[in-house]
This record gives C-alpha cells, sequence and structure tokens, in this order.
C-alpha cells in the first residue's frame, strides 16, 4: 500500500518535513524499501510542486522515474523539464521514459527535443526517424514531428533537423512545406519559395501549400505573381479561406480598394463573418479611417477568438484620438494572447503620462500581475522599469530582489537587476558620486561576473574616474572575450590615442574595427584621429571629412579643425570652427580648441 494512503495532506507534510531534517547530512536513501523511496520521492516532488520549488520537484520526480517501472512518473518528469528548459533532468527523464515504455511515441518526441536542445543533432535525427518508422504514415508522422520542435527557442537547430528528416525523406509533401514555415520565420525567404513550391508540385491538390507558395511570392516582392496564383486559385475553389487569403494579399501588395471590394463581397455572401470583419478592421485602420476600424473592432468584441485583440485595438484607436479614459478601459480588458503585456504597459503609460497618476500606474502593473500570475514577471520588470523612470532605483531595486528571492534563476528578472545596476551606477555617476558607482558595478558584477554590460559600464566609470590605464585594461579583457566587437574595439583605440599616447596598439584596434564596420561614421572619425596622432596628417583629413559627411557631429569637426591647424591651414581651421560654434556653442570640444587655437 502506498505511504500516502488514507493519511491527512498536514499530518503528511509534518511527517516529511521531520525525516527531512532527520536526513539533512545524510541525504536520500539509495538502498532499502523501493516503494518507500518510491513513495518519498513522490510526496517530495508534490510538496515542492505545491510550494511552487518546480526545479526541485521535477528533481524528485526524475528520482521516483529511475526507480519506478511507471510511465507517467518519467512522463511528467520530462514535460516539466521542457517547460523549465531543465535539458539534463529532461533528458534523463526521456530515456527513463523510452526505456519503461518504448512504445510510446510521445517518449520519443520528448527524448529528441531534449537531444536537439543539448546540441546533438545527429542523435535527435536518430531518434525522430525511428520514430517515423513506428508511424502508421510518414507524412502525418512528419507533420506532426515538424510541429511538435516548431517553436523551439534554436532556429539554426530546428532548421538544420528538419532539413536533415527533408532530406531523408524527399517525397514527402509535409516535409517540404514544414522547411518553408520554417525558412519564413527565419527570413530565409528564397528557400522557403522553393521548399512552398516542392510542396505542392509534391501535392498538387493541396490548396495549403499553394496557398503559401503565393504568400511567400508577394513577401519576397514578386506580388504579381503571387497575385496571380491566389487569384486563379480563388477563381478555382469557392472555400472560404481562399477568398479570405486572397484579400489578405492583395492588402499586402498595396491594393487596399481591391482588397475592400473582395472582403464586402465575402461579407455579403456571409453575413458577420468574423475573420472578414477582423480583415476589414485591420483594412481601416492601416488607411487610418479609425471611425470605420473601431466599429469593426467593436463587432468583434463578442467574439471569444478575437475578444481580447479587438479590446487591445480600440485601446490603441482611443489613445490615438486621445480618449485616455477609453484607452484605459480597452486596455484594461485584455488579459490574455499575444498582445497582453503591451496592453497592460500601455495601461500603464496612459495612467502615468496622460492621466498623470503615477501611483496608479504602478498599482495598475502590480494588481494585474497578483490577478494574472501567468505575467506576474513581466508586470514586476515593468514596474522595475517605471520606478526607474520615476528615478525611485531603490524602490526598483527591491522589486526586482524580492521577486528573484522567489523565482530564484529566472533569465528575465536577471536582465532587469542587471538593467538597474547599470542604471542607479549611471545616475551616481550624474551626481559625481564616483565610488558609490563603483560599489554598485562591483556588486553587480559578484553576482553576474561574466556580464559585458557591467564590465563595459565599469571601464567606463574608469575613464571618469581618471584611471585610464584600468580603463584601458578592462576594455582588452572584454575584447579578449568579444574580438568581433566593432564598437568595443573603436572604444579601446580611441582611449589609447586620445589619452594614453599609444597610438601604433590603438591603430590596429581601430583598424579592425573598420574592417568589421567600414562605414561607420564613428569609427571612421577614430581612425582619422589616430593618423593624425601618427604624423599622417592627409589620410588624418580624408578619413575625418569622410567622418563628417556621414555625421556632422561637432567632436568630429573639432578633429578637422586640428588636422588644418598642424598642417598650416589656418584660415580654414578658424573659418570651419567659427561656422560650427554658431552652430553648435555649448560644445565642450569646440570650445576647447577655440582655447588653445587661441584669439
Amino acid at each position: 500500500m502506498p505511504l500516502t494512503m488514507g493519511i491527512p495532506y498536514k499530518i503528511i507534510v509534518a511527517i516529511v518535513l521531520a525525516w527531512l531534517a532527520s536526513c539533512a547530512t545524510t541525504g536520500l536513501p539509495e538502498r532499502g524499501d523501493r516503494r518507500a523511496d518510491l513513495d518519498s520521492y513522490v510526496l517530495l516532488a508534490e510538496l515542492a510542486r505545491e510550494r511552487e520549488q518546480f526545479v526541485e520537484a521535477a528533481e524528485h520526480y526524475l528520482a521516483a522515474a529511475m526507480i519506478s517501472e511507471e510511465p507517467r512518473l518519467a512522463g511528467i518528469a520530462a514535460e516539466m523539464a521542457h517547460q523549465l528548459e531543465l535539458n539534463d533532468i529532461g533528458l534523463a527523464a526521456a530515456q527513463r521514459w523510452r526505456e519503461v515504455d518504448p512504445n510510446d511515441p510521445r517518449s520519443n518526441q520528448f527524448l529528441g527535443l531534449f537531444l536537439l536542445r543539448g546540441g546533438d543533432l545527429e542523435g535527435a535525427v536518430t531518434v525522430f526517424e525511428e520514430l517515423l518508422e513506428t508511424a502508421r504514415n510518414e507524412a502525418a508522422g512528419l507533420a506532426l514531428i515538424i510541429e511538435a520542435i516548431f517553436d523551439e527557442a534554436d532556429d539554426a537547430a530546428v532548421m538544420a533537423l528538419v532539413a536533415r528528416l527533408v532530406e531523408n525523406h524527399p517525397d514527402v509533401a509535409e516535409g517540404h512545406f514544414g522547411l518553408a514555415r520554417l525558412a519564413m520565420r527565419v527570413d530565409e525567404f528564397e528557400l522557403a519559395v522553393q521548399s512552398a513550391r516542392r510542396a505542392a508540385e509534391l501535392r498538387p491538390a493541396w490548396i495549403e501549400a499553394q496557398l503559401l507558395v503565393a504568400r511567400l511570392l508577394v513577401l519576397t516582392g514578386r506580388a504579381e505573381e503571387g497575385l496571380a496564383l491566389i487569384e486563379s486559385l480563388a477563381t478555382e475553389n469557392a472555400e472560404l479561406e481562399v477568398q479570405l487569403q486572397y484579400a489578405e494579399l492583395l492588402l499586402s501588395a498595396g491594393h487596399a480598394d481591391t482588397a475592400r471590394e473582395r472582403l464586402d463581397e465575402i461579407l455579403t455572401t456571409n453575413p458577420g463573418l468574423p475573420e472578414a470583419i477582423r480583415a476589414l478592421a485591420f483594412l481601416t485602420l492601416t488607411q487610418n479611417d479609425l471611425e470605420a476600424s473601431q466599429g469593426y473592432f467593436e463587432q468583434l468584441r463578442a467574439q471569444p477568438r478575437f475578444r481580447e485583440e479587438a479590446f487591445y485595438y480600440l485601446g490603441r484607436i482611443a489613445e490615438t484620438e486621445e480618449q485616455p479614459l477609453q484607452a484605459l478601459r480597452s486596455y484594461s480588458r485584455v488579459t490574455s494572447g499575444s498582445n497582453v503585456v503591451e496592453a497592460q504597459l500601455r495601461a500603464a503609460n496612459v495612467l502615468y503620462t496622460q492621466l498623470g497618476d503615477q501611483e496608479g500606474a504602478l498599482q495598475h502593473l502590480r494588481e494585474f500581475g497578483l490577478g494574472n500570475p501567468d505575467y506576474e514577471i513581466e508586470m514586476l520588470v515593468s514596474q522595475s522599469d517605471l520606478l526607474l523612470r520615476m528615478e525611485r532605483h531603490d524602490e526598483a531595486s527591491a522589486v526586482i530582489t524580492e521577486a528573484l528571492e522567489r523565482h530564484a534563476e529566472n533569465r528575465i528578472l536577471e536582465q532587469a537587476q542587471l538593467q538597474i545596476y547599470i542604471v542607479r551606477a549611471q545616475a551616481a555617476v550624474g551626481r559625481d558620486e564616483l565610488d558609490l558607482a563603483d560599489d554598485l558595478l562591483r556588486e553587480g558584477l559578484r553576482l553576474y561576473p561574466d556580464d559585458l554590460s557591467l564590465r563595459y559600464a565599469q571601464a567606463l566609470l574608469y575613464q571618469e574616474q581618471g584611471r585610464l590605464r584600468r580603463a584601458a585594461s578592462a576594455l582588452e579583457a572584454i575584447i579578449a572575450d568579444t574580438p568581433e566587437d566593432a564598437g568595443l574595439l573603436n572604444a579601446l583605440g580611441y582611449l589609447l590615442t586620445d589619452s594614453l599616447d599609444r597610438h601604433d596598439e590603438a591603430y590596429g584596434y581601430i583598424e579592425q574595427a573598420l574592417m568589421l564596420e567600414p562605414d561607420n561614421a564613428a569609427i571612421i572619425d577614430s581612425m582619422g584621429w589616430v593618423l593624425f596622432h601618427l604624423g599622417d596628417y592627409d589620410a588624418a583629413l580624408e578619413h575625418l571629412q569622410r567622418a563628417f559627411e556621414l555625421f556632422p557631429d561637432p567632436e568630429v569637426a573639432a578633429h578637422i579643425i586640428e588636422v588644418y591647424w598642424a598642417m598650416g591651414r589656418e584660415a580654414e581651421a578658424r573659418s570651419l570652427l567659427e561656422r560650427e560654434l554658431a552652430s553648435h556653442p555649448d560644445s565642450d570640444f569646440l570650445l576647447d580648441v577655440s582655447k588653445r587655437l587661441g584669439p
């Protein structure tokens, strides 16, 4: 009988906590009564899940799965690991799942996913090929595999895997269709067109493939060819989806009036059709016919599928028409979907900027996060951003620090915390509190020692403090880790030539930066400045004048004036100085040059 059978939940918690205390130094038992061990792991997992300690729960589910023949436990561990992006736990769970239930296609699916996430492309291909061998329908199986991995974060890995599967199954239209969709997502449009055409050739009657070809042709600038294709499809096929896509592509190709005519025809035949109303709502919105667009979105409010989207755009229209209360009401009713976070940020911004209610803006974000736990993290970060905007830096820091105590190692919160350290340090520099800025950046680097933004901020602080050699060393260390960053190479090169008289070294760094970004005005200016210090005035002037054409900045002008003066072209130097001072009378660079050149 399982350990938990018939025992009240509160008593179980007390027993487990006492047992945990007794095991604190010895760890979990590895041998003994396997049934008791299994029940203990499951109970620990459920308790961790109840406390929302999901990583710990996944670990305990995996431990239970490793000593159980029950596929369900391995499945739970794999699914949790997949959601939490715990690749090591997920891989072990999926392998165990396949051991105890090799005929469940889900075990192979998860195993393939975790192998892909771990960078084992060959292993993932092997697993998915084994899955295809057991599929009753090869085409349906390949389509399901592609759908399962379609939303994985690593686009390159997904593309590589699907390309391999398509190569192994070249006569399956679904594979080419999936590859076309993926290629379109990563803007590889020619591959997308080629793959979609192949899918359509393999299954000529497959309307979705033909429609994808037409859409891709419009996207790649071959609008007339794409429209001709979909027009023929619409003529031969009365399906509503084809007619709607024809209208949509007409709109995408800039034929708004024709698109509106088609949509009106569709609505005449299909009164109240939500998809046609939605298309007209967006069409009139792009034409800035806000009154008509508002009317269409008002109709969509009653449609569950489009309700959230309709309220979001009603809020946008109200905001455009400077109706803040109406905008706020509409945004507040968006509680799910792809626009939910943006809607709440806009609602807070309406409160903050248009209604002048700063505390109300913060309260709105706070209450929405509490009432909608799926968006808690985004709302917490938004609160901290708003507090930073209000220059309440300590409160912003406290919000994120407390959130990280509840959601340890959450990458979104960590990025917010990094940003807060940088903003607080910059604010301290602005107040000339350089020691405080130094303390803040050191504290940040203790938590995130490898973060490039913090390291770069520290290098800039060293410059503010006049610790120029320390600044150069810091930049050199960063460049060692990111040798292809043109901005960093230029920053170091300019520092070396402008402040440390290390001109030959500076030239090397700036030359590398210019090779990476040959049209970057700031880098071209740096090259001119280092050439000036090396005594090559003609080449220096050529670079500086080009930089000034690209970006007529007072600092670049000051450099040109310096070169003119060194070349003995004093009249040109004074003439340029007078013109630039007239346009930029407060420029420190120009004022400094003026002071040194004298009357």
